[in-house]
């Protein structure tokens, strides 16, 4: 069977750390890992990464780069994001521009690569609609400037800057798993078998989320401010979205698909710049002996 595998990369914030992390022990372990990879696919800080694997950047690279990242710096607030964004971006811009060298488009990219993010604007007889940023030969968007694709798919709302008139794609997709699954199998883009196709989805980190309270009664208040967890219906929202995208890739693929994503030992929000080094290590103590059975079994020829 002709193998089409894809690597599909979470939001998540400074919380995309530990997905680099753990890849780079996976690249370790199966050498070429990455590398026999058809397509990768990102949200949020997955989209970076996926980009980043797209243009060539290592796994150790990946690693080292997220990890010695000035996230203080990125997520420095200059204002309270009730009239304005929190966070300018210029740093993080800067960093962009440290990787992804000036009029590099989606075409130039030696990678088949996938991105998420959300367009709020449109045309008079328009609506606003998820954007799925690609480089499949008959994409739209190919020629699009990467520069262009990592600020409209990680414009966090209230965080940062819209782009364009694009905000974070995790507002729809935070996993991206299934928009990836859907472009392979697209016979207008990957035009793949669904049952040649494996996935590896690699999370930011799962957080056991619930909420002890009985919430008979709440209304619109207590659903957006109660503090555990934080804002809960947007919380619950990008979530439950994403374990939705789990649960319908592994309806489609069965064994073939693999969700990496270890419990975290404690929430950390993603603009949680000094859970860094907290994450580095359970990255790196995170037991990979399940996700190794299955890249032997269904990853490797």
């Amino acid at each position: 069977m002709a193998k089409y595998r894809i690597l599909a990369f979470d939001g998540g914030g400074v919380r995309g750390v530990l997905s680099a992390v753990l890849l780079k022990r996976l690249e370790d372990s199966f050498p070429g890992l990455v590398e026999k990879a058809d397509l990768l696919a990102g949200t949020s800080i997955g989209s970076l990464i996926a980009l980043a694997l797209a243009y060539g950047l290592s796994p150790e690279k990946l690693s080292e780069m997220t990890s010695g990242l000035d996230w203080g710096s990125v997520f420095r607030r200059k204002a309270t994001g009730f009239l304005r964004p929190m966070c300018g971006g210029t740093y993080g811009i800067r960093a962009l521009n440290s990787v992804f060298p000036p009029g590099l488009r989606l075409a130039d990219l030696p990678r088949t690569v996938l991105a998420v993010s959300f367009r709020v604007t449109a045309s008079p007889d328009g609506s606003w609609a998820p954007v799925f940023f690609s480089n499949f030969p008959t994409s739209e968007t190919k020629h699009t400037p990467v520069l262009d694709v990592a600020l409209a798919c990680t414009a966090v709302p209230a965080y940062f800057p819209s782009h364009k008139g694009h905000i974070d794609g995790g507002v729809v997709a935070n996993n991206p798993s299934l928009a990836a699954l859907c472009a392979a199998a697209d016979p207008g883009l990957g035009g793949q078998k669904i049952e040649d196709v494996v996935l590896l989805s690699v999370g930011t980190g799962r957080i056991l989320y619930r909420i002890e309270a009985d919430t008979t009664s709440w209304g619109a208040m207590q659903w957006v401010l109660h503090p555990v967890p934080a804002t809960p219906l947007v919380t619950l929202m990008v979530d439950g979205v994403s374990q939705c995208s789990t649960i319908f890739s592994r309806q489609i693929l069965g064994s073939r698909f693999f969700r990496l994503d270890p419990v975290l030992p404690e929430p950390v929000g993603p603009g949680d710049y000094r859970s860094v080094p907290k994450l580095v290590a359970w990255a790196c103590d995170a037991d990979l002996s399940e996700v190794a059975s299955w890249v032997k079994a269904n990853w490797l020829d």
